[in-house]
C-alpha cells in the first residue's frame, strides 16, 4: 500500500494583514474618543441647563412666598 499524505493548509498571517487590521482599530479608537468627547460635553450642558431651571424656580417661588407673607396674593 502507498503511503497517502495530506498537504496542511495554513494561513498565513502577514505582516501587512495585522497592520491593516491595527490602522483599522486605530481609525475606530479615534472616532471613539471623539464620540466621548461630545457626549461629555452634551451631558455637561445639559447639567448646567437643569441647574439655571433650578435656580429660576428657587426665585419664583421665594417671590411668590415673600408676596403671600406679605398679603400681596
Amino acid at each position: 500500500m502507498g503511503r497517502v499524505t495530506k498537504k496542511a493548509t495554513v494561513q498565513s498571517v502577514t505582516l501587512k494583514h495585522i497592520n491593516e487590521k491595527l490602522d483599522h482599530i486605530h481609525k475606530d479608537l479615534d472616532q471613539n474618543t471623539k464620540d466621548i468627547v461630545e457626549l461629555k460635553q452634551q451631558v455637561a450642558m445639559g447639567r448646567g441647563g437643569l441647574k439655571v431651571i433650578f435656580y429660576i424656580g428657587a426665585i419664583i417661588s421665594i417671590i411668590l412666598g415673600g408676596l403671600k407673607i406679605g398679603k400681596f396674593i
